[in-house]
């Protein structure tokens, strides 16, 4: 009896990642989920309270565990070791967009309408802030320092619908990682070339 209960919550989910990727949280339909998970909306209510629980059980504790690393990478002092450590935090970063691909799909393209709906420009505005604070530190040993970081936030913005983007078009969640890596890789390699420096 518990082992179809199980299946059925599964089907629930799997139903509702199909149909949230689909449609986004705004047009997507507990009922449509209901249907071909082959359930009724009453059952689904049994396992969670409400469209919003079911959303945030999806795509919670992946958005969370973005944070976490992202936190991680705030609290990483500067000093000749942080590069390893960014290196280290940023994979694990990838690996979630590896093997979660569906459910940051939905964040990225989903969520208006969720507690979720400005992930986006908190992503961009985490990217400008860690990279004006990484190349501010390098310059620093030049008695240089970056004019202004408009660019970085500009690169910053196409770097996260990028994201949404590939997300949104690519299943295979080692292809998405390699697509992202490419991408930063074309945004931000020898970037410090691309921007106004000045004296400290």
């Amino acid at each position: 009896m518990q082992y179809l209960k199980e299946e059925t919550k599964n089907k629930i989910i799997s139903e509702a990642l199909k149909e949230f990727k689909l449609k986004g949280y705004n047009k997507s339909s507990v009922r449509t989920i209901a249907k071909n998970s082959e359930t009724s909306v009453g059952n689904i209510y049994k396992y969670f309270d409400s469209k919003e629980d079911l959303y945030k059980t999806l795509i919670g504790d992946v958005y969370n565990k973005i944070v976490e690393y992202i936190t991680a990478l705030e609290n990483v002092k500067l000093d000749e070791k942080a590069e390893y450590i960014f290196i280290e935090l940023l994979e694990k970063i990838m690996k979630v967009f590896e093997t979660k691909s569906t459910e940051l799909a939905i964040l990225f393209n989903g969520s208006e309408g969720t507690i979720y709906e400005n992930c986006k420009t908190f992503f961009a505005e985490w990217v400008t802030g860690t990279v004006t604070k990484k190349l501010n530190y390098d310059l620093s040993f030049k008695g240089k320092k970056l004019k202004d970081n408009f660019i970085i936030y500009l690169l910053a913005c196409n770097l996260v619908e990028s994201v949404a983007i590939i997300l949104n078009e690519k299943e295979d969640g080692r292809e998405v990682k390699r697509y992202i890596n490419n991408i930063i890789d074309i945004l931000f390699c020898d970037i410090d070339d691309k921007l106004d420096i000045e004296d400290c």
